[in-house]
């Protein structure tokens, strides 16, 4: 069937105009990876008890995600405030031009994660990224996979970011 639907790609640049919105946010680790069920458990930890786990732990574990550890200065509660609301429906109301505004559908599918506390953050980067004791990481080809979000950006050497990848 590929011969007939060939698989194609694309480059996507981040352009200096929408970089300037992102405030300063720098990629610092990059991944995409389907995450296993006990992985998606060990995420959501906090809402085992909830009703909705089991669903938040399938929707998240049904298909790729992009993971980034996003870094600046107050990075917590910027990337919260660029998310806005945990429901979509309340951001398109409060908050349209926000991401989960803008791509979220509802409440489980709200498009975005951001962790609420730094103890959260690094808990979760732990998680997905396990020991990150350095500001890069790179590539199974070896090629850096930092990238810079925001104005004056000097960290461009991450031209291969598309090449990172996870398992999971």
């Amino acid at each position: 069937i590929g011969f007939f639907f060939p698989r194609q790609h694309t480059l996507a640049v981040i352009k200096p105009d929408a970089a300037e919105e992102q405030k300063g946010f720098i990629i610092s680790h990059q991944k995409e990876t389907i995450l296993s069920k006990e992985v998606a458990e060990e995420f959501y930890t906090e809402h085992k008890e909830r009703p909705f786990f089991d669903q938040l732990v399938q929707f998240i574990s049904s298909a790729p995600c992009v993971l980034l550890v996003l870094s600046k200065e107050n990075a917590v509660e910027d990337w919260r405030a660029a998310m806005g609301p945990t429901d979509p429906d309340k951001a398109k109301e409060t908050s349209p031009d926000l991401l989960r505004a803008r791509f979220g559908s509802d409440i489980l599918h709200n498009a975005v994660h951001g962790s609420s506390s730094e103890e959260q953050a690094h808990r979760e980067i732990q998680l997905m990224f396990g020991d990150q004791s350095s500001e890069q990481v790179t590539s199974s080809e070896g090629e850096m996979a930092g990238f810079s979000l925001g104005k004056k950006s000097q960290n461009i050497e991450a031209t291969h970011l598309h090449n990172v990848t996870g398992s999971g």
